[in-house]
């Protein structure tokens, strides 16, 4: 999957709508642990700068993550930050949150939310700038997704996390194509990387966009 396919996906949805230290998060802990302790485990392997391969030629991405320690924001969040090519040019700014939620399966998920700003020019390299995110509230945020896109992480049998949205539920509406489109989404968390990838189906189940299965973008852990 290419920057270029990348861009495509996000044009897509919007038409519709100080780097931390290296964590390690054994599954043996994400699985067995209280649900504070999951999603926490979760957001400290993602809390970090990932980036593509000198040698990837499709791909030129840096994605950093950092926590948000705002007193207004109940619970666990972070704002992330994607810059493209050999400059570095900024291209997305997202705020998540992570929460654990029970699928009625095994009771091990944490569901990830995002987020838009309402300002977001304020927030450029806010890694440097903690007490400008210690100061964020609700109002200056505004769901991204509709509701069913959320990712769903799940620890995984190798010590990291897997994430997944639903095409089934999540489905947004697409001013270019004047109709709705299905959105999946698939991503893997360990210590040595970020891997993702994102396609969309057309109501008969056409793929869209994206990647085929089991091809991603791969991001390494800096």
């Amino acid at each position: 999957m290419s920057v270029r396919t990348l861009l495509a996906f996000s044009a897509a949805l919007a038409l519709s709508a100080c780097a931390a230290p290296r964590a390690t998060t054994p599954v043996e802990t994400a699985a067995g642990a209280s649900e504070e302790t999951r999603v926490e485990s979760l957001a400290a392997l993602m809390t970090d700068i990932f980036e593509t391969s000198p040698d990837d030629p499709d791909n030129d991405i840096r994605d950093q993550r950092v926590r948000i320690n705002a007193p207004a924001l109940d619970g666990v969040w972070l704002y992330y930050q994607l810059n493209t090519g050999a400059e570095r040019k900024l291209y997305r700014q997202r705020v998540i949150s992570l929460s654990a939620a029970s699928d009625g399966d095994d009771g091990r998920t944490v569901v990830q939310r995002t987020y838009i700003l309402k300002e977001p020019e304020r927030y450029v390299d806010a890694w440097s700038e903690p007490d400008l995110l210690a100061e964020m509230t609700p109002e200056q945020i505004e769901p991204f997704f509709e509701q069913g896109c959320e990712q769903v992480w799940r620890p995984d049998n190798t010590g990291g996390w897997r994430g997944y949205v639903d095409p089934k539920t999540c489905r947004i509406f697409s001013e270019r194509r004047q109709s709705y489109i299905s959105i999946e989404a698939e991503a893997q968390l360990d210590e040595t990387a970020y891997r993702q990838t994102e396609r969309g189906y057309d109501r008969d189940g056409n793929t869209l966009f994206g990647t085929a299965p089991g091809e991603f973008i791969v991001l390494y852990r800096q």
